[in-house]
């Protein structure tokens, strides 16, 4: 395009009153059917991630549809490849992984095709959040530094913001705070330096993440009052959504129900904008808890209803028809007085009209008295019916919670009785065979007259294999009393655990949890539990370690369990699942059975990992 061409698009645009803002002048670019298609095509693409996907993305969604199939009309490669890059961000948002995964590989063939470096890297990055939603983390990483290692080539400050950002997020899912702060502060630097305010608020909450997850919530607050400033001067609902949904994690964490009721509104009222399905039912979970804290059961039971509803699409609530079916009645009950009061004033004034001519006042006097007896009457009888409704609701409620209550029972006695053969095997397996050693050591004793120097040696080892025993007890029973799942729930239950674990042969545990905010079901807790005691007491017996970690991680409907130790780890291929020591086998059918993958990480002297995902 010549420079006299551009001076005069510019002047003819000045005249027509659209120089008013940068979103007006890309609107007109797109409508200006005589510029090129691909500057139309750039033009459209930017004014819709700059003035819809961050508040109206149910528009944003079908103006990218119809960008799409321009592009594909006018054969534009590059733009297309661009128009999918912003329809996976659209659907991601809508909580639709699967097809923005498509698109990303959509569009990172066409960027091949293109040689296209930028757009691989962009690319190649949205397929590193695919994976990380699906908590395959390690290739996760991989696709990010790779576009971290593009994008610097490239020199585009904005992705390689964007690619720091979500390596950090790696090491935050992975409780490694410290490591994800660093790599967030170097993200905010670059995205400072690309005046990108999105992606500085995104990196801005991240931070707030990371320091909640220490127990920094001063400074996390702080970081957060930044997010709201910059997505309120850039009205993006998205990022408003998530910065509430920080700071109500924190009030949740400290429970302060006003203040969470405030902030979880305010949430839902900012997802609610935009579709965002994960934040809206995030925002009805801390509704439910801030109601349940203030002893509100009404609201309680309504945010329990929501948020069943928002997860699985099933419309006939008990609640809710209940609920309706009152609002019903009562609308009957109020049509049906004004009809008996309409017609008690026509029927007066005819009254009224027929007492001059022939009965006088006592016939009226008389008709009123009747229709005044019928009007109590029926008032009466309805107000007997919306009292026998309100108790019949009631009733439903108190059933209700007895039924819970009856599945918690059920679920703690099941609990309790698999405990008591969990806890046989263990006494017939390390115990009795400890004992068993003992015994066969004392009777050799007994039956054969030794010198002095043989006795004593074998005294020697029957007491140490005695004191072997006593110490797999006292630990099994410290191991064995952690908690009452079905009262407290899985986290406090783990963290009994590994305080009561701490402390023998000099071993430190340390719990750390993320997204596990909600109470799973109770026969799934204890199974959870089990399984999680059975390897915290292979870290007492087999690693002869000194610091232990239990990582439990509830994100996209999975949950993630690691146990580290820095062990003597052992060699995972000779592992003999029928007879390995370590009761392996009792946790591969445990995960097995709750549909779950279990994997083992070790080297001899580097300690062990254990990586169990269960979908809940």
């Amino acid at each position: 395009m010549t420079i006299f061409l551009r001076f005069f698009i510019i002047f003819l645009f000045t005249s027509f009153g659209y120089a008013q803002g940068n979103s007006e002048n890309l609107l007109v670019k797109w409508n200006n059917a005589s510029l090129d298609h691909s500057i139309r095509a750039d033009a459209y693409r930017k004014y819709i991630y700059d003035d819809y996907i961050g508040n109206k993305t149910d528009s944003a969604y079908a103006m990218t549809l119809n960008l799409l199939d321009f592009t594909k009309r006018h054969k534009l490669s590059k733009q297309r490849a661009d128009a999918l890059i912003l329809l996976s961000d659209i659907e991601r948002m809508f909580g639709n992984n699967d097809k923005s995964t498509k698109c990303l590989n959509e569009s990172l063939t066409l960027y091949k095709a293109l040689n296209d470096k930028k757009g691989i890297a962009m690319a190649i990055n949205g397929l590193g959040v695919s994976y990380r939603r699906i908590y395959k983390l390690d290739e996760a990483k991989e696709y990010f530094e790779r576009s971290l290692e593009i994008s610097e080539e490239v020199g585009d400050t904005l992705l390689i913001s964007k690619a720091l950002v979500n390596i950090g997020n790696i090491y935050l899912w992975r409780y490694k705070n410290d490591e994800a702060l660093k790599y967030y502060e170097k993200s905010r630097v670059f995205a400072i330096a690309s005046k990108d305010k999105f992606q500085e608020a995104l990196i801005t909450i991240n931070v707030a993440a990371a320091l909640s997850q220490k127990k920094e919530y001063e400074l996390s607050k702080k970081e957060i009052k930044k997010a709201l400033s910059i997505g309120e001067e850039i009205e993006n609902y998205n990022i408003l959504a998530n910065a509430y949904r920080n700071i109500s994690q924190i009030y949740y964490n400290k429970k302060m129900p006003d203040s969470l009721l405030v902030s979880a509104n305010k949430m839902l009222n900012y997802a609610e904008k935009i579709s965002l399905t994960k934040e809206i039912d995030g925002a009805y979970f801390f509704l439910f808890h801030a109601y349940k804290l203030k002893k509100d059961f009404d609201n309680t039971i309504k945010y329990y209803d929501l948020r069943k509803q928002q997860r699985t699409t099933i419309d006939d609530i008990t609640s809710s028809n209940t609920l309706e079916r009152i609002k019903i009645d009562k609308q009957r009950a109020q049509d049906s007085l004004v009809n008996v009061t309409h017609t008690l004033k026509s029927e007066m004034l005819y009254q009224k009209q027929k007492s001059n001519l022939i009965m006088g006042w006592g016939g009226s006097l008389s008709a009123l008295s009747i229709f005044a007896f019928l009007i109590f009457r029926n008032t009466k009888r309805k107000q007997q019916k919306a009292e026998r409704e309100r108790q019949e609701q009631i009733e439903e409620k108190e059933k209700i919670l007895k039924d819970l209550e009856i599945s918690t029972i059920d679920a703690m006695v099941k609990g309790q009785e698999k405990e008591r053969e969990r806890l046989a095997a263990d006494l017939h397996d390390s115990v009795g065979a400890t004992l068993a050693a003992a015994k066969l050591q004392f009777d050799y004793l007994v039956k054969n007259q030794l010198n002095t120097e043989q006795s004593e040696e074998l005294v020697k080892k029957t007491s140490t294999l005695l004191e072997e025993a006593y110490v797999e007890i006292r630990s099994m029973a410290h191991v064995k009393n952690s908690g009452v799942m079905a009262k407290n729930g899985l986290l406090p239950a783990v963290e009994k655990l590994s305080s009561n674990a701490s402390g023998i042969n000099g071993l430190t545990i340390e719990v750390q949890s993320f997204g596990l905010e909600q109470r799973l079901d109770n026969s799934l807790e204890i199974s959870i539990f089990r399984i999680i005691q059975e390897l915290v007491t292979n870290i007492i017996k087999h690693a002869n370690a000194t610091k232990g970690y239990v990582h439990l991680t509830n994100h996209d409907e999975n949950l993630n369990i690691m146990i580290e130790d820095n062990g003597v780890g052992f060699d995972p291929k000779q592992i003999n699942l029928k007879n390995d020591g370590m009761g392996i086998n009792s946790i591969d059918r445990r995960v097995e059975h709750l549909e779950g993958t279990l994997t083992i990480e070790s080297e001899k002297n580097k300690g062990t990992t254990v990586i169990i995902d269960i979908p809940l």
